[in-house]
């Protein structure tokens, strides 16, 4: 792999979290007798900013501030059961024989994102790890010029790899190539259509890519 820096997505991408998105979600539509979706539908549609989503959904925006707390205690509650996809650890340790720096940005908010982080006890295999500004998940791209500087590489030297469309959007913004990891919140068929290199895993990524 000819790239300096490889920087991940979190959810979707490095940690196993769908379900509890899905939960979560679920859980905030229940209590406002809206049925439940299936995680089928939530791959398919599933975009950033999640307030587009959930208004698709018939959640009315005017309770965006309780409707993001809600979701966020949601899947707080359940946090300490997200496990790293199993390929993680053995493809970030070949990531480190190789030479070859991580990051994590996430639209996870920062604090969360650091302390989820630690607890899983990978921390040690990134040179940044950077969330947002607050628990909304509107997105990520307005940091990417700040990513760009933390990297210290350009942008030729840097490989994104997420799970979603916005990760391809994020990419784009930043300027550098990507790679879309079909496991996580968007189907593979909806990765496919955004003319981006999809692959079933990390593990995939790494030994196709060299």
């Amino acid at each position: 792999m000819t790239k300096k820096m490889i920087i991940f997505d979190w959810n979707g991408t490095l940690i196993d979290d769908v379900w509890l998105n899905l939960n979560a979600i679920n859980g905030v539509l229940e209590k406002r007798g809206i049925k439940p979706i299936t995680i089928e539908y939530y791959k398919e549609n599933f975009c950033f900013p999640v307030s587009i989503f959930y208004k698709e959904l018939g959640l009315d925006l005017k309770e965006w501030d309780d409707i993001a707390k809600e979701f966020g205690n949601l899947y707080m509650s359940g946090i300490e059961k997200v496990k790293l996809f199993p390929d993680v650890i053995p493809s970030l340790e070949e990531l480190r024989k190789a030479g070859i720096e991580a990051g994590i940005f996430s639209a996870m908010e920062h604090n969360t994102l650091n302390r989820h982080v630690e607890m899983l006890r990978i921390s040690q295999y990134f040179r940044f790890i950077e969330g947002i500004e607050n628990h909304y998940a509107e997105g990520k791209t307005h940091l990417c010029k700040k990513i760009l500087e933390k990297s210290g590489y350009s942008e030729k030297e840097l490989l994104f790899v997420g799970d979603t469309c916005h990760d391809y959007e994020t990419a784009k913004a930043i300027g550098c190539d990507i790679a879309l990891v079909s496991r996580g919140h968007n189907t593979a068929e909806i990765l496919r259509n955004t003319g981006a290199p999809v692959f079933n895993s990390i593990s995939e990524l790494i030994k196709i890519r060299g």
